[in-house]
């Protein structure tokens, strides 16, 4: 993504420091998308939509008197709130780690997902319960701040914390360890959290987990990863599934994953899905996606669905 920097008096400092003396970029993208879906239980005659949308990011960052790097952004993803900017993080770093606050936060870093295709959903990406734990996710809560590690001969790992004022105060922890064998990068991962309930009386905590095995060699990636959701005494969420990811050229990738979601307190509770996708970059700056989702959904209690959801998007990015 290319970035113009801008090196003017005119923007305002970021934290007190000058632009004059930082580098503050602005970058950008926007999104035309198109999406098909059927399922079972559908009582819509019209299962297909167009949407767009945009993201803009202003970041900074300097490089401190004392050898330390400050680093901030905020962000905007178009949502329907109409609240303009509204996400931001910074960070501080040296050769003692990283702390960072907000969206630049990294205590559920070594959480792992398999969705990695670009733009899955089950319904047209509309608001659904299906969507609370789907077998692509991962469940480990964010932070409002965290610390990150240095990496050490391979070994990194990271804390954090989120303090809502309510009950529902959160910690996360994880780790990861890279090595090489052979021709390949092995990365062996494991991330936690625990979030308290959301009232005095709901007995609803959730303590998650993401463990993972990540393999990569000649432009393939291959992701096993297991994730479970423990609510409260009323459900422990076990999903597992793998993902493969494999970069035909500079121009092409193609990725597909599968996973399977469990209640082990209800076998009622099965959540299916496959997706697979490509990726072309038709020139630097302007990329076209194809993804398909089926899947197949059983509630824990209420009635089944399957179907399936294709999109087709357009991005571009300066």
């Amino acid at each position: 993504m290319r970035k113009v920097l801008l090196a003017t008096t005119a923007i305002v400092a970021l934290g007190g420091v000058t632009a004059a003396s930082a580098d503050i970029s602005i970058s950008g993208g926007h999104e035309l998308k198109y999406q098909s879906w059927n399922n079972s239980t559908s009582t819509s005659a019209n299962n297909s939509k167009i949407t767009s949308g945009a993201t803009y990011t202003i970041s900074g960052s300097t490089v401190l008197d004392n050898g330390m790097t400050i680093s901030g952004k905020i962000y905007s993803d178009n949502s329907a709130d109409g609240a303009g900017f509204e996400s931001q993080g910074f960070s501080i770093s040296d050769d003692w780690g990283t702390i960072g606050v907000a969206d630049m936060e990294s205590g559920d870093a070594f959480a792992t997902a398999i969705d990695i295709t670009d733009d899955e959903a089950y319904d047209g990406g509309g608001a659904s319960t299906i969507n609370t734990y789907a077998p692509g996710d991962e469940y480990v809560a964010n932070s409002s701040v965290s610390y990150l590690s240095p990496n050490i001969s391979g070994f990194q790992f990271a804390i954090g914390m989120k303090d809502t004022g309510a009950y529902s105060d959160a910690t996360s922890y994880g780790a990861q360890y890279a090595m090489s064998a052979g021709d390949a990068a092995v990365t062996v991962k494991y991330a936690a959290s625990s979030t308290g309930d959301t009232t005095s009386g709901a007995a609803d905590e959730i303590d998650a987990t993401s463990a993972a095995l990540v393999i990569g060699m000649s432009g393939a990636t291959l992701t096993v990863a297991q994730n479970t959701a423990d609510v409260g005494t009323t459900a422990e969420y076990e999903s597992s599934g793998m993902a493969l990811a494999y970069v035909v050229s500079d121009a092409l990738t193609v990725e597909a994953y599968s996973g399977e979601t469990e209640n082990n307190l209800n076998s009622s509770y099965k959540f299916k899905d496959t997706g697979y996708g490509i990726t072309y970059t038709v020139t630097p700056g302007m990329a076209v996606s194809v993804t398909h989702n089926s899947w197949d959904y059983t509630p824990n209690s209420g009635s089944s669905d399957d179907g399936t959801n294709t999109a087709v998007a357009v991005n571009v990015s300066f």
